[in-house]
């Protein structure tokens, strides 16, 4: 994977929205991540796949993750976007037939991935 969004070394804050979330974090930019396609996660090599929409208990896995600290977030050409959390923990968001993610901050930062491309 080639390219990193900027959140590396900080945590997430807060996970909104309903069957499709919105994970918020604690840097200056107020950087966002929009999950509006499906997405797994894993913890200490077991995975779980979620498909949208979302059940409400799927917020609370995400919670899970509030606190943690971002080691690394990548993405390739294809839009596969790759998040690993401390403690191991990773969120993975495939490429799909629509726009499965979304990345924003107020610094002017927008990032769509999915269809193959991130735009």
């Amino acid at each position: 994977m080639g390219y990193t969004l900027p959140l590396a070394g900080h945590a997430l804050r807060d996970v909104e929205g309903d069957g499709r979330f919105h994970l918020a974090f604690d840097d200056t930019a107020e950087s966002r991540l929009f999950l509006d396609g499906p997405f797994s996660l894993s913890a200490g090599g077991d995975a779980e796949e979620y498909v949208p929409p979302h059940p409400e208990w799927v917020r609370d896995v995400l919670l899970s993750l509030v606190g943690a600290r971002v080691e690394s977030a990548r993405f390739d050409r294809h839009s596969n976007l790759r998040m690993r959390f401390a403690g191991e923990r990773e969120l993975f968001v495939p490429d799909g037939p629509f726009e499965n993610w979304h990345y924003s901050n107020n610094e002017g930062t927008w990032l769509h991935g999915g269809v193959g491309r991130v735009a």
